[in-house]
């Protein structure tokens, strides 16, 4: 009897909407003087490209545009993982119709979707740089119909060799003290911080709206 009570526990905890997820943020949703803060929720960075490197570009800008971001005093962070489980693979976020969004994340006031659709070194002149571009949309979901409040992409470009002297990064991964401190770790760390820019400001500015 107690296995089938538990079984039905698991599954009403499987079946809970999207709506109802918690979240771990440390900050809380509202100021001292019981304003608001805006609920964002930030999507997993799409890597659209093929630049061959052992780790996950997609989990490396996540986590720096989160930790970015979480810094933030002025916003309230919706878990990833919450956002990812209510898309499904069908789900383009890029697409002209964003009608779809509506009725998914009633507990989020701001949507924001993240691609990265360049990440090149360019060679000249013995100086090689990372050519990076990441493409960005922010949806606002408070009203009656979402909108496209903001996307654009954010272009970077960051020198990160000279001459035969070059970082391998097929040993100076993601997640060591090496990495931290070499070019591409501080010019990926720099596009982060650029779009985490872009992300409070354009939130900001439409919730004081």
């Amino acid at each position: 009897m107690m296995r089938y009570i538990a079984i039905a526990i698991l599954l009403l905890v499987t079946f809970v909407s999207c709506n109802n997820s918690t979240t771990t943020s440390t900050v809380s949703k509202f100021y001292d003087d019981g304003r608001s803060r805006p609920v964002v929720a930030l999507s997993t960075v799409i890597d659209s490209t093929s630049y061959d490197i052992p780790w996950s570009l997609s989990e490396e800008l996540t986590h720096l545009i989160k930790n970015q971001l979480s810094t933030n005093k002025n916003l309230f962070l919706s878990p990833t993982a919450e956002m990812e489980s209510c898309l499904t693979n069908s789900d383009n976020p890029f697409d002209i119709d964003v009608t779809w969004m509506k009725d998914r994340f009633e507990q989020n006031e701001f949507l924001v979707f993240l691609e990265l659709i360049n990440h090149n070194e360019i060679s000249k002149d013995a100086i090689t740089n990372l050519d990076m571009s990441l493409r960005l949309r922010i949806v606002d979901v408070r009203g009656k119909n979402p909108i496209v409040i903001l996307q654009e992409t954010v272009n970077d470009n960051y020198y990160i060799a000279k001459g035969t002297i070059k970082e391998d990064y097929q040993n100076t991964t993601w997640g060591s003290a090496e990495y931290a401190n070499s070019r591409m770790g501080m010019a990926h760390n720099q596009l982060a911080k650029e779009v985490a820019s872009r992300i409070s400001d354009y939130i900001a500015l439409s919730k004081s709206r």
